[in-house]
């Protein structure tokens, strides 16, 4: 029966600090070129992984870059059944000599050259079916200019080898037992196969707006029938995605408006239904505040929503937007931003936009303004 392949991955800051690094350094889950002189090697030596079984036969080793050319990487691939070794007639351990702090990557690269078992140059891609050993681990050196810096997204090391000529009769594998040729043409199909096998066990992974890539999300929007997702940050768009099927269950209501606003700016709006007013139509409140504020069309709603939290027009062009679409086409709606000052009779509310402190001197400090104050018009 065939076996599935594992894998380890480095594909976060943790499993980055766990390693050795110069000129390079995490940022969020990648590891990015970094040096103070604008250009040089950054050099990444990974943690030693483990198979847990001796003699292991290493099948893959695939890297995710960005900003880095087949000139700029250098791959050095190390591997061991044993983690103790003799070096210039003393007695050491792998793990020793990975962590002693007192020794330069120089000199650690130097003390390794007794595990070296592939020299890679170029290639982020390469079958591993020539190194073998329980343990093994990897040390990268990536060329290049910290102002188009070269960035690591994951590494991901396979195993056990399994090669297609293994199904193949006797014949073939005895022919190609010396110089690998048709072992190593069939790896460039392999891979890909097996490219296009892991996306398919994947593929659920693109369904989940928590973990589907950037890419996907405005292909799921478009299933969810979500216009303009343009107008949404990504970390936004996610959540808006994840509650799309609720959201849409309640369209037309207020509490699926004042979701979708909330989802948006991250603070609920208020939402003024003018039908809801007319029950205070014969008093005095009625005529004189509600009626100039909100008017007195039925079919009419108020959406307002604190000057905090918009930061630009273009935000205000979205919650415009969005209204637009949560809203049934029959009903007429207006946005207020409320600012943070006092206009009687308008949109000014206590405790919202609107606050009264302790009463103070002047102070000619350059803050203090009365800009919009009238007294005795």
């Amino acid at each position: 029966m065939k076996e599935k392949l594992k894998y380890f991955i480095l594909n976060n800051a943790y499993d980055f600090r766990r390693g050795i690094c110069e000129n390079m350094e995490p940022d969020g889950n990648t590891l990015r070129f970094s040096s103070k002189r604008m250009s040089g090697i950054g050099r990444f030596m990974s943690r030693i992984f483990d198979s847990g079984d001796r003699g292991t036969v290493w099948h893959r080793m695939l890297i995710n870059m960005e900003n880095c050319t087949a000139d700029e990487l250098r791959v050095t691939v190390y591997a061991a059944d044993n983690k103790e070794f003799s070096f210039q007639g003393r007695q050491y351990t792998i793990d020793e000599v990975f962590h002693d702090k007192k020794l330069d990557l120089d000199k650690k690269t130097q003390m390794f050259s007794v595990f070296e078992k592939r020299r890679i140059n170029g290639a982020r891609d390469a079958l591993l079916h020539d190194v073998s050993g329980r343990y093994l681990w990897v040390y990268i050196e990536v060329f290049g200019i910290s102002g188009n810096p070269a960035v690591i997204k994951d590494v991901r090391l396979f195993l056990p080898a399994e090669s297609w000529i293994d199904h193949l009769p006797q014949i073939y594998r005895k022919s190609d037992s010396k110089d690998r040729f048709l072992e190593r043409y069939l790896g460039i199909f392999q891979t890909l196969y097996e490219e296009v096998e892991g996306e398919i066990e994947r593929i659920s992974e693109k369904f989940d707006p928590e973990c589907a890539e950037s890419g996907f999300l405005e292909w799921l929007a478009d299933w969810l029938d979500i216009s303009d997702c343009s107008l949404w940050e990504e970390s936004k768009l996610r959540r808006l995605l994840l509650s799309a099927m609720s959201l849409y269950r309640g369209r037309g209501t207020k509490e699926s408006l004042s979701k979708a606003i909330e989802l948006y700016t991250g603070e609920k709006p208020f939402i003024i239904e003018n039908f809801a007013l007319r029950e205070r139509i014969g008093t005095q409140e009625y005529e004189k505040t509600l009626v100039p504020m909100y008017g007195s069309d039925p079919y009419k709603i108020f959406i307002l929503v604190r000057s905090d939290v918009i930061h630009s027009d273009n935000d205000k062009d979205a919650l415009w937007r969005i209204a637009r679409e949560m809203i049934p086409i029959t009903v007429d709606f207006e946005l207020k931003i409320l600012e943070p000052y006092i206009f009687l009779g308008q949109y000014s509310y206590l405790g919202i936009n609107t606050y009264l402190g302790k009463p103070g001197n002047a102070v000619l400090d350059g803050r203090s303004r009365m800009a919009f104050s009238v007294i005795g018009e």
